[in-house]
């Protein structure tokens, strides 16, 4: 009999004691990409009203929805350039000013109005225009050449 109750007892702890288990633990979702539309742009006019040269064209390079390099050579003024992205994002946009010294006008206005915004089309151009007579323009030009260009980065 003690024989007995050891073996019930011996094959009750055995099979009455099942770990519980354990839940497997829900995934996280995976993040909703966000998007939004980063707006590149270049102007031609500042806020008092001054307007750039005609003469200026603009040779510009921007970083695209993939991450890569897009150049635009001549480009008009003004310049827009609209991308959709995914963020976080980092727009880089890096400008050179070029000219053709026989279709500078006698008094040439040359500023550097450009800038990057996100979400809505909206840019009010810091920076001023500045007024030349032609040669006070080349010889500005020709001793600052890095006048003439600009870069602008922004992480969003």
């Amino acid at each position: 009999m003690f024989l007995l109750a050891t073996m019930f007892i011996g094959g009750m702890m055995l099979t009455g004691c099942k770990p519980e288990p354990t839940p497997e633990p829900e995934p996280e979702p995976e993040p909703t990409p966000t998007t939004q539309t980063v707006f590149y742009k270049i102007a031609n006019k500042a806020v008092a009203g001054y307007v750039v040269s005609p003469c200026f064209k603009v040779n510009v390079t921007y970083t695209d929805a993939n991450g890569q390099s897009v150049t635009e050579n001549e480009a008009t003024l003004p310049w827009t350039k609209s991308i959709e992205v995914t963020l976080p994002f980092h727009a880089k946009m890096d400008g050179t000013y070029t000219f053709d010294e026989a279709n500078l006008p006698d008094t040439v206005n040359f500023g550097k109005l450009f800038g990057i915004s996100i979400g809505v089309d909206v840019f009010i151009p810091s920076g001023s225009v500045q007024m030349f007579k032609k040669e006070k323009f080349l010889q500005y030009a020709a001793e600052h050449p890095e006048k003439l260009s600009f870069t602008v980065e922004q992480d969003f």
